[in-house]
């Protein structure tokens, strides 16, 4: 089988105003290639159908390089039953392997569906930006009125022409101030609302899959382990079974349960 490799990584929002949840991003890990079946339990030569041959040999493995000293009725039965219980071992291993990648590829979709869907807080972020801008500007005209009013106060001698129109003028920008802010607030309010309810909605739904992120991880991490574990058993298995010569007889007897 070969190695999947992974491209799993959670997505993150970042919103100035209203500040969203954070989630960490997730890195998955790469599954390691499932270990190679067991070589298979067949003779290199074909055996009587009916009364075995007397001291005929036959080798586990791929009979390639028999060597050693012939296996025992007694190591046989132990190899073969090794043998079988690798092969129960690695169909497991392969199905999880199998579940793992669906579930993986189903990952990837909902991360995609998740970017898209980010469109309409990317134009949030916008508007969010150029109200902050607003706001400040208002708040720098009326730290100007301020200081104008202040200046005029303390520069006041009498109630000439010149004043007056000084302070008619100070009056009408007061009220225009006050318009200004009364409609900024409304927009804050409506957009706080709104900003709200888009980002606590889109942080539940990343979180969920953030979450999910880091079970399959973890789930992955673990199989990873036990396929590395399978082919250490396999590789020992190679080193005292295969290619290891036994007699005919003695398979027959096994497997008729002597």
């Amino acid at each position: 089988m070969k190695a999947h490799h992974v491209l799993l990584a959670s997505l993150c929002l970042a919103l100035t105003w209203p500040a969203p949840s954070q989630a960490q991003t997730q890195t998955p890990t790469t599954p390691a290639k499932p270990a190679a079946k067991p070589a298979a339990t067949k003779p290199t030569a074909t055996a009587a159908a009916a009364k075995p041959a007397d001291n005929k040999t036959l080798t586990l493995g791929s009979g390639k390089n028999p060597g050693g000293p012939i296996l025992t009725r007694d190591e046989l039965r132990a190899c073969l039953k090794e043998e079988e219980r690798l092969r129960t071992r690695l169909t497991e291993v392969e199905g999880g392997r199998g579940a793992l990648d669906r579930e993986k590829e189903a990952l990837g979709v909902e991360q995609a569906a998740l970017r898209a869907d980010r469109a309409p807080l990317d134009e949030l972020k916008k508007r969010t930006d150029d109200l902050a801008a607003r706001l400040r500007d208002y708040a720098a005209r009326v730290d100007a009125w301020n200081k104008g009013v202040t200046e005029f106060n303390a520069n006041l001698r009498a109630n000439t022409a010149t004043s007056e129109r000084q302070r008619v003028e100070f009056n009408r920008q007061r009220e225009e101030l006050a318009k200004l802010l009364v409609e900024l607030e409304a927009e804050k309010a409506r957009h706080t609302a709104e900003s709200e309810g888009l980002v606590r909605a889109y942080n539940v739904r990343l979180a969920a899959l953030d979450s999910r992120v880091v079970d399959w991880n973890q789930r992955n991490a673990q199989a990873n382990e036990a396929n590395k574990a399978l082919e250490v058993e396999r590789q020992a298995w190679l080193a005292g079974c295969g290619d290891r010569r036994y007699r005919e007889e003695d398979e027959q007897a096994v497997r008729a349960g002597k």
